[in-house]
């Protein structure tokens, strides 16, 4: 009884599992048995022992009750299960049998035990009230996997090699083990369990689940959520979350179709050229496969570059192999052409092969082959021996070529004088040069429209990039200019088309986010929103829904919940957007000095009406501004206006301070416009008479001739062409003066008579002059005077004409007469002043826009800032005074950002710096932070020194400024090590790049080579003592701090500090150095 008793205790002790309280009070029954004592002792008796015992026959009955013992023992078991087992026992008939049905007793007991443990969790996990099934199956199959069964054949394998008491206590010691990590994930479960209890939070977590679907719109998000905040059940909320991640999954499913049908769209440009190619790119996108997830969608995207990089090269193979195909076609052409006409020259074919060669592309050697047929048919027209059949050749050319009416009539009517096919041939080939120059102007033209609206396109804030691809896309297959400037108006309309809109469902956003309205409350303002039709509407209703929404939380405080009531007017007071800092600092100090609600609300509806107030101001600005962008918009299309004039025109509506104003401008352009439509036939037949005289002048070269006319075709209008016939007149003329012989002085008077501007009396008195001169030179200075006299007096007049017209700002009736001047000199001193004026006008337009978009500036602080930019007289004056005004709103705006940035960098929080940076609109203050926030990321290394000294071998590193070596103890120095190494710092920190390098001087030796980083510099056991030092940094290091040290020597005691390579220590003294001292100092 006492041995049972001890073995039960230590058993206990040893926290044995099977050791549990009806198994004790089974044994105390059985503890008087003799059987039972052994059977007790059997877990500690070994296999030799069993086998012992089991070699009599006689013990069999004794060896059936011990094993019966065992089996009770056994805790995991069921009593039916013991029961079969023990009957198995019963019905053994020898040892062996009582061994296998004990064997399968305790192997049975250690299967059930493992399913226990697995049961009870899984009970427990199920037994959580708020957990998905989903999530109560992932941590049920995380404990499962923790390796319970994987237990069972670790036990089966050791109790083969061992006895049973040792392959239980390995199982148990592992079951223990396994137990504690299920323990953890049990907590685990619990916890988040627990936190599904509180729905509230529950409704949050599922919130972020929602908004982190990639593909769902805000829109949607907002629905759902919305749906969230409706219900108020764990199984309702995880339905609604459900359907959520089905929609996203649908949408990225759409997402993937569409990626792959754009990259199978791409492949199929190469199907005809290389269909080995196409099948490798489409074997390639068929390799993603077709899975509805993230990894799928990453992938296709990741084949874009891939494949148009691979498509391009294809193309552009089969694009070089037809390009020198053509060539070779070309310079075949150009050959046989050679050998057919005789007239061309081996020169014109090396020029033309020359440039067949050098055309990289199929549109260049098109321009070559076009101007070689061009040629070739020149020379055939010279070939010709009938002079009929060379100028209906000549006339048939000309008439295909595109040239103004004018243009071409003079050619064809130059054609039709002329018998000399040879001359013939000249003016077709004058003919062509005309209109490719006149094609290359256009087509130069046409580009810098192009480019000018591409860019203003891609400035537009609020359309898509896939919209202004489709834009920009419209713009490059425009024909002309009129069509480039309809598609700018067409982007710039749908750009504020898209910002309304925006506008809306920001605006819609915020009052569905209100607190107190219900949803009920908020529709008849979002119906309201809806149908708005400015920003200035949006804002106003905005406003009133704010204003409402504070009514409905103030409505049931009063005044005893004051502080209430001051806070939800302030947040109110905080969303009204159009109220400046300055007025928002006056409504906050209004509603803190409020004693009543009441007063709260007076102070709130102040703000209101002020905010209102900015709001229609700005409004206002913002529709002018679109309404004279959308006029210069059509201007540009207006068709037979030069540019010069379209400039002068915007320019004026720059100036328009209303609707009115603008369309007056307007008007009078759409009329200067329709009038040169109007009058293109008088002009043409001016253009015509002009070109005759020009012919017919005897004093002009043939070159002067052809330059005469070619300014001719450029002429516009009929002011334009009696300008120029003007000038020729008198060019021709000074030539008669000029080649005047005995009859000079008549020639001279008569053209003296001819200058306008002079009076009768002038005009008398010069040639009164004239006649008194002795030679032609004497009098050829006197009409020069008179011309000078009278090309003043006509200067005069038109300048203070153009000085009126600048200064009404009438730009284009300024250009027209600034294009009448005489002089040279003056006509390009007022084209400046006009140019100035226009860039000035152009530069206040600017600055009033950027005015208007100021936010801390009340409407009354706008106007005078405006006031004062258009008294302003020079573009820089206007464009210094626009920047400060806007430095200073963007200090007012950034003023708690800056705060918050420096704050943040000396915390060490650079990624929020970062960000918080980047919000900041002064670029000067933007730029300092970042500078700030770099070198705040750039930690300085820590500096280590040890030294190697006599007697004592190497001592222990020290830090900067600490003694390196000994003093007091005339211990020399014999070598040294520096180093510099990083410090822990942020993940964002880097740092400062660079190092330190140094050199001993040591005795009978001299001075070594630098050494670096850790290095031994000086010598270790040879016994010699370092007398001098130098050390530096490099890299970045070296820019930004300075390296000082200084040396303790024998003698001489320590030094003063040196820097940046400087010797510290002696030379030539044989003096030892003793310690040293080492600091890194910021550079001023």
């Amino acid at each position: 009884m006492k041995v049972t008793q001890k073995k039960i205790y230590k058993m206990y002790k040893r926290k044995k599992q099977w050791v549990v309280a009806p198994v004790v009070f089974g044994l105390l029954i059985n503890a008087l048995s003799p059987v039972a004592a052994l059977a007790v002792t059997d877990t500690d008796t070994t296999l030799k022992a069993e086998q012992a015992r089991a070699v009599s026959t006689n013990n069999l009955e004794a060896l059936k009750a011990e094993a019966e013992t065992n089996i009770l023992v056994l805790v995991s078991l069921t009593k039916e299960a013991k029961d079969q087992f023990i009957k198995a026992v019963k019905d053994a008939t020898n040892d062996s049998g009582i061994k296998i049905a004990l064997k399968e007793a305790r192997q049975a007991d250690v299967v059930q035990s493992v399913a226990n443990e697995k049961e009870e969790y899984a009970s427990k996990i199920n037994a959580l009230s708020f957990l998905s099934d989903g999530t109560k199956t992932t941590y049920i199959n995380k404990i499962t996997a923790l390796g319970f069964d994987a237990l069972i054949k670790t036990y089966e394998k050791v109790v083969v090699d061992k006895n049973y008491a040792t392959a239980k206590a390995s199982f148990d010691t592992q079951l223990e083990e396994i137990k504690v990590a299920a323990n953890e994930i049990m907590e685990q479960a619990i916890a988040e369990d627990t936190a599904l209890a509180n729905i509230p939070q529950y409704k949050i977590e599922q919130k972020a689940v929602i908004n982190n679907l990639t593909y769902l719109s805000e829109l949607q998000k907002y629905n759902y959520n919305k749906g969230i905040d409706a219900v108020e059940t764990k199984v309702e909320i995880d339905a609604i979350v459900a359907k959520a991640t089905a929609e996203n999954t649908t949408l990225l499913s759409e997402e993937i179709t569409g990626k792959i049908a754009e990259l199978e769209t791409k492949v199929a440009e190469i199907k005809e050229v290389d269909s080995t190619k196409h099948d490798e790119l489409t074997a390639m996108i068929n390799g993603v496969g077709k899975e509805t997830n993230a990894e799928t969608l990453s992938k296709l995207i990741s084949l874009e570059s891939v494949i148009a990089k691979e498509v391009k090269d294809v193309l552009e193979g089969a694009l070089t192999t037809q390009l020198k195909t053509e060539k070779t076609a070309l310079k075949t052409t150009i050959l046989n052409d050679k050998k057919a006409n005789e007239l061309i020259t081996d020169a014109e074919v090396r020029k033309f092969t020359t440039r067949v060669e050098a055309s990289k592309t199929l549109e260049e050697l098109s321009v070559v082959q076009s101007e070689w047929k061009a040629l070739v048919a020149v020379k055939d027209i010279e070939k010709e021996q009938d002079t009929g059949k060379a100028q209906q050749v000549a006339k048939d050319l000309v008439d295909k070529l595109e040239l103004d009416e004018v243009q071409k009539n003079h050619y064809l009517e130059s054609i039709r004088l002329t018998n000399d096919t040879t001359e013939i041939a000249k003016i077709v080939v004058e003919a062509q040069n005309a209109a490719r120059e006149w094609k290359e102007k256009n087509e130069a033209e046409l580009k810098a429209a192009k480019e000018q609206a591409i860019k203003e396109i891609n400035a537009l804030k609020h359309l898509s990039k896939d919209a202004k691809i489709t834009l920009i896309e419209n713009v490059d297959k425009a024909i002309n200019i009129a069509e480039v400037a309809e598609q700018l108006v067409s982007a710039k309309t749908e750009d504020a088309i898209v910002q309304l809109n925006n506008e809306k469902e920001t605006a819609k956003s915020k009052i569905k986010k209100f607190n107190y309205l219900s949803e009920e409350e908020q529709k008849p303002f979002i119906d309201s929103i809806d149908k708005a039709e400015s920003s200035a509407a949006i804002t106003a209703i905005l406003n009133d829904a704010i204003y409402a929404d504070y009514k409905a939380g103030v409505g049931a405080i009063d005044d005893a919940d004051l502080a209430d009531a001051k806070v939800l007017a302030k947040e109110v007071i905080n969303k009204l957007e159009n109220l400046t800092a300055a007025e928002k600092t006056v409504a906050f100090k209004d509603i803190d000095k409020a004693t009543t609600v009441q007063q709260i609300t007076d102070a709130l509806d102040q703000a209101k009406e002020l905010d209102k107030g900015n709001a229609s101001a700005n409004e206002l600005a913002k529709e002018l501004e679109k309404y004279k962008e959308d006029k210069k918009a059509e201007i540009d299309t207006l068709e037979f206006l030069s540019k010069e004039e379209k400039n002068g025109y915007k320019a004026e509506i720059n100036l328009a301070t209303d609707r009115d104003e603008v369309d007056d401008v307007f008007n009078k352009a759409s009329a200067a416009n329709k009038q040169i439509e109007q009058e293109k036939f008088e002009v043409d037949k001016e253009k015509n008479t002009l070109i005759s005289k020009i012919k017919n002048y005897k004093e002009l070269t043939d070159a002067e001739k052809k330059q005469f006319i070619s300014q001719t075709f450029d002429c516009k209008s009929v002011d334009e062409v009696t300008t120029l016939s003007e000038k020729i007149a008198q060019l021709c003329l000074d030539r008669e003066i000029s080649n005047a012989a005995d009859n000079y002085k008549t020639v001279i008077k008569k053209a003296i008579d001819g200058l306008l501007s002079l009076s009768q009396r002038q005009k008398e008195a010069y040639q009164k002059e004239v006649e008194a001169t002795k030679d032609k030179a004497a009098a050829v200075k006197i009409y020069e005077s008179a011309k000078a006299e009278d090309i003043r007096i006509f200067d005069k007049e038109k300048t203070n004409d153009v000085d009126s017209l600048i200064a009404s700002g009438s730009y284009v009736e300024a250009q027209k007469v600034i294009n009448q001047l005489k002089s040279d000199a003056t006509r390009k001193q007022y084209q400046k002043k006009l140019n100035d004026s226009i860039a000035l006008t152009d530069a206040k337009a600017d600055a009033n826009k950027q005015i208007d978009a100021l936010e801390n500036l009340s409407v009354e602080e706008k106007a005078a800032a405006k006031e004062k930019i258009s008294k302003l007289t020079t573009k820089a004056a206007v464009e210094k005074e626009v920047k400060a005004l806007v430095k200073a709103d963007n200090l007012v705006h950034d003023k708690l950002l800056i705060e918050l940035a420096e704050a943040q960098i000396k915390g060490k929080d650079f990624a929020k710096a970062a960000k918080t940076i980047e919000q900041i609109r002064d670029a000067d203050t933007k730029a300092a932070l970042q500078k700030q926030l770099e070198n705040a990321q750039k930690v300085v290394p820590t500096f280590r020194g040890s030294a190697h000294v006599s007697n004592k071998g190497w001592m222990k590193p020290v830090g900067a400024n600490k003694v390196i070596g000994t003093t007091g103890k005339s211990l020399q120095m014999e070598a040294v090590k520096l180093t510099l190494s990083d410090v822990e710092m942020p993940k964002s920190a880097k740092s400062v790049a660079g190092g330190i390098k140094y050199r001993a001087h040591v005795r009978n030796i001299g001075w070594q080579k630098f050494v670096s980083n850790g290095a031994v510099a000086g010598t270790v056991g040879q016994v010699r003592q370092m007398e001098a030092i130098q050390i530096k940094l490099t890299g970045e290091l070296a820019k930004r701090y300075d390296v000082q040290y200084r040396v303790h020597g024998r003698n001489y005691g320590w030094q003063k500090y040196v820097s940046n390579g400087a010797t510290a220590g002696t030379v030539g003294k044989s003096l030892r150095m003793e310690a040293l001292q080492v600091r890194l100092v910021e550079k001023k």
